[in-house]
């Protein structure tokens, strides 16, 4: 008997930002691999996307916040050593930042199959039955909506990604990613797209600059505590 998980319907569009020149397409597999829904195998890739575009700007934004450590760590060097070298103030977003990328709308009506919701409860419990052993490996005691959704190493979540790209759903058709809760709150929902076959599973898509008023890339930089420059 076939996996069952909880599914939802792919939405009915899609936002990214990326690097220009384009926000939608496949990354370079020679860049795969190290992201949280990977292939681990490398045999297929992901599309990350967020279902609100404020989303999608959290989502590039949050590397770029300030370590409190490392904060705390510069100013006491800075003010034991009067000639420590100035650098560049952490969490600030230089205006170059919004220049190398774009912001992008997209409507996926190529995606093969429904998404698997990863974080309901009867997908957690699938993947207790089925995924215990893997999760062992990867020094997991338990498979809950923590583990999926902060706690489990990316090598315990990238197998998941595979044994779901794996499987047959109901209707014998293949299931078309997985969408699941950021871990910058409840009301930011991604998604994760399986590369399957030739065509890019978004279409329709529209591309624009990001100025520096944008209310989303503001709201985003006030919400990770980030300076704009």
């Amino acid at each position: 008997m076939n996996p069952r998980f909880a599914t939802a319907q792919v939405p009915g569009e899609l936002f990214r930002v990326g690097r220009r020149p384009d926000v939608w397409r496949w990354a370079d597999r020679q860049y795969t691999g190290s992201e949280r829904w990977d292939d681990p195998r490398g045999e297929f890739r992901v599309l990350y996307a967020s279902l609100s575009r404020l989303g999608a700007f959290l989502e590039v934004l949050a590397p770029l916040r300030p370590d409190p450590a490392l904060r705390a760590g510069l100013r006491a060097v800075r003010s034991n050593d009067r000639g420590a070298p100035k650098t560049a103030p952490a969490g600030r977003v230089p205006a170059r930042w919004r220049y190398e990328r774009i912001a992008g709308r997209g409507i996926p009506d190529e995606v093969e199959g429904a998404l698997v919701v990863i974080g309901a409860s009867e997908s957690i419990a699938m993947l207790r039955r089925r995924m215990g052993r893997a999760a062992r490996r990867h020094g997991l005691t338990d498979i809950d909506a923590a583990a999926i959704r902060l706690t489990a190493p990316r090598g315990f979540t990238q197998e998941v990604s595979r044994f779901i790209f794996e499987q047959v759903a109901e209707g014998g058709t293949r299931y078309g990613g997985i969408v699941y809760l950021s871990k910058h709150g409840d009301d930011v929902v991604d998604c994760a797209i399986f590369e399957r076959g030739d065509a890019f599973p978004v279409h329709s898509t529209e591309r624009m600059s990001i100025a520096a008023d944008d209310e989303d890339f503001l709201t985003a930089c006030e919400m990770l505590g980030l300076v704009t420059g």
